[in-house]
């Protein structure tokens, strides 16, 4: 086995003891306001910012997992990771760095804030089904080594962590410690068993998101080149690149993810300042269409919701968007002001 794999039993924090199962999806988010949010107004002051659910979420193919939110008179960055707690009916602010929910909705596995030791990165996995946890620490310089130019030291990190669409395996990319833009490789963990493997894929562009999965969980995918000339490169489960597509753009890897469910078409965030999302032929590489993303409060493409719709930004927050512009539904409002990235993650 890869790495050093270091599992414990955790008594001191249980996300939730309720049960759930494939069968029986998780509760989810109700309307109403969204806490922790913040912005900035017109005098320079910070207030409370405005962020609500304004849909029934229950019954979807997608799930609001988490959101982050950004408090400007605190020190450091400020940032908090708020994450649903189904069995409490509300989100808890977490020092979290980033949070991934199974499609399933079984299994929650957090990114922790620190580190037990430099260069080694920590996992809390949290079965729903029993209410047990156990940590993960991940020795990630057995795989790519630290940095200590110009007298400091940088280590590498796994980050955005992506779910398989059949659940059964956690991707996360590895970023290189000299140069925080381009991967390292990824690191898998397989179910049930959350056994770690490293795979090296050096020089892909992973500035705003990183590599992510393709619809049926064979492939993963990530943006390569450099900003102003990027393409989109798909990889096998051994590492090794099997297709690249001349297209613009980040993929989208939020909802069901960069590719619609049949596998048919991709969508990217496809114009600087993700102003505009591209969505792409899978087969031909070929251009469908390209929809503005209009000046809303965090102009962004997410990624698909279904076959023929996108989860993307609006002019009144985050809704459902159909191939040609139309705006079907608005699930999140959110102040132009307010500081908010929600994420949204596939719900078997």
């Amino acid at each position: 086995m890869l790495g050093r794999f270091v599992s414990s039993l955790v008594s001191a924090f249980v996300l939730t003891t309720t049960a759930a199962s494939a069968a029986v999806a998780p509760p989810q988010p109700t309307r109403g306001p969204l806490p922790g949010v913040t912005e900035r107004t017109g005098n320079g002051q910070v207030g409370k910012g405005r962020a609500a659910v304004v849909a029934d979420l229950n019954g979807r193919p997608i799930q609001l997992t988490s959101y982050g939110t950004i408090d400007f008179q605190a020190q450091g960055n400020g940032f908090a990771l708020w994450a649903w707690q189904p069995d409490r009916r509300r989100f808890i602010k977490t020092d979290y760095e980033e949070v991934a929910v199974s499609p399933d909705g079984r299994w929650t596995v957090a990114r922790l804030e620190s580190s037990r030791e430099p260069g080694q990165d920590r996992l809390r996995i949290l079965d729903r089904t029993t209410g047990k946890s156990r940590d993960v620490a991940i020795q990630l310089t057995e795989y790519t080594p630290a940095d200590t130019e110009n007298g400091g030291t940088q280590y590498p990190q796994m980050r955005w962590p992506r779910w398989s669409p059949d659940g059964q395996k956690l991707l996360f990319t590895v970023s290189l410690a000299r140069q925080g833009d381009r991967s390292a490789g990824v690191m898998i963990l397989d179910l049930p068993d959350f056994t770690p493997r490293f795979l090296k894929i050096h020089k892909a562009l992973v500035t705003v998101g990183g590599f992510e999965w393709n619809h049926d969980g064979t492939r993963f995918l990530v943006r390569h080149g450099r900003l102003g000339g990027t393409t989109v490169r798909l990889y096998d489960l051994q590492g090794k690149a099997t297709r690249e597509y001349q297209v613009r753009g980040r993929p989208g890897g939020d909802g069901r993810g960069v590719f619609s469910p049949s596998g048919k078409r991709f969508v990217t965030a496809c114009l600087p300042l993700e102003k505009a999302a591209c969505v792409w032929d899978a087969v031909t590489g070929k251009a469908v269409t390209r929809l503005p993303i209009v000046a809303g409060p965090q102009p962004t493409t997410l990624g698909w919701y279904d076959e023929k719709h996108l989860l993307i930004s609006t002019a009144a927050g985050i809704g459902i968007v159909d191939l040609k512009g139309q705006v079907i539904e608005t699930l999140l409002k959110l102040g132009r002001a307010s500081q908010i990235y929600p994420h949204f993650s596939a719900l078997k």
